[in-house]
């Protein structure tokens, strides 16, 4: 009697699910066909599209042993349709990717060696490089927070992933899967669960391309989208500290500092107050090691700082000056004094 061939599980498994993608599909499916490491499979899942999303998967997948297609009868949407994916997949790893952006060929391979050396780790992103269509430069490398507790801390009021970098462990995935009441923002609110029972990190090198167009998901559902971050916003806030709240304005322009190291023009006291008030209770939260918190204190009071000193900027409150002495009065002294020195010797210069 002949036993019949065992097939080895792939040690990962690609995700994408495509609701009519034929414009950019081919080339997304040709960036994980090149990939420079091969043990993989590659889960596509087509959500009932009428278009030739299809023909194209088929096509594909004839080529390509390692693609298993999927085909949704009916249109799930894509936080169902991920879930679908996660429970079929095969690898120890789930690595995502959308249907208009572009792995490098080396983006698994990077991935994974870094996961094999930082066993810890269960969630793993990159930085990115976005197309810009018409613009110039035509292409910019975005980069998010490297460190776990970078990632934790800006995760309260940004996304600190690009969702179609991220590679995370299926069975921390399979016990926390994507919450399928939420149409979109599916990412941003499952990072915050899959952080409380797993380390994260990301790449500063550039490891996908993502695609900039009019019909992106994030563009034609701007608004939509934007309101069910903003509640996944105040429902996270609300658990880190129970009396914090402020108005939508001004929760907008504390994501707008916390995503840039460069003063920007609408900054204002209540903004900054709602920082320090957010970072205060992060700190103290006792989940993080405090030592491993210090540097963000720092570099968030050296953002202030930069922005106080910056022409154009807005006069401090008392109140406000009296905070970040009183929360950071170490911090604040000693970058005070790097600056002010700096500052003295720059004129001492000039007059000489």
């Amino acid at each position: 009697m002949t036993l019949p061939t065992l097939i080895p599980a792939p040690d990962l498994s690609v995700l994408m699910s495509v609701h009519d993608g034929e414009a950019f599909l081919s080339d997304a499916i040709a960036s994980i066909h090149r990939q420079t490491w091969t043990d993989f499979e590659f889960i596509l899942i087509d959500d009932a599209s009428t278009d030739a999303t299809s023909r194209i998967i088929n096509a594909w997948a004839a080529r390509d042993s390692r693609i298993r297609p999927v085909t949704n009868e009916c249109n799930l949407g894509l936080t169902r349709s991920l879930n679908k994916g996660i429970a079929l997949a095969r690898g120890r790893w789930i690595a995502r990717l959308d249907a208009d952006d572009i792995a490098l060929p080396d983006r698994l391979e990077r991935q994974r060696s870094f996961l094999d050396r930082h066993p810890d780790i269960g969630i793993l992103g990159s930085a990115a490089l976005v197309v810009n269509p018409g613009n110039d430069p035509p292409e910019t490398c975005q980069i998010n927070p490297a460190t776990h507790e970078e990632i934790c801390w800006q995760l309260l009021l940004v996304n600190p992933f690009f969702h179609s970098t991220v590679m995370f462990e299926r069975a921390i995935a399979l016990r926390h899967p994507y919450d399928e009441t939420l149409r979109f923002s599916q990412d941003f609110e499952l990072w915050g669960r899959l952080l409380r029972v797993t380390r994260g990190a990301n790449l500063e090198d550039p490891l996908v391309r993502l695609g900039r167009h009019e019909n992106r998901v994030s563009v034609r559902h701007a608004r939509l989208q934007s309101d069910i971050g903003q509640g996944i916003i105040e429902r996270r806030l609300a658990a880190l500290s129970p009396g914090f709240h402020r108005d939508g304005a001004t929760l907008r322009i504390m994501r707008q500092i916390m995503q840039t190291d460069w003063p920007i023009p609408n900054e204002t006291n209540a903004a900054w107050s709602g920082l320090f008030t957010l970072f205060a209770a992060f700190r103290d939260n006792q989940v993080h090691d405090p030592s491993l918190l210090a540097p963000l204190g720092q570099r968030l009071v050296k953002r202030f700082l930069l922005s106080l000193f910056s022409s154009g900027g807005v006069p401090p409150s008392p109140m406000l000056i009296a905070q970040i002495l009183t929360d950071f009065p170490r911090d604040t002294m000693e970058i005070l004094f790097k600056e002010i020195r700096k500052r003295v010797f720059s004129t001492r210069k000039s007059a000489t």
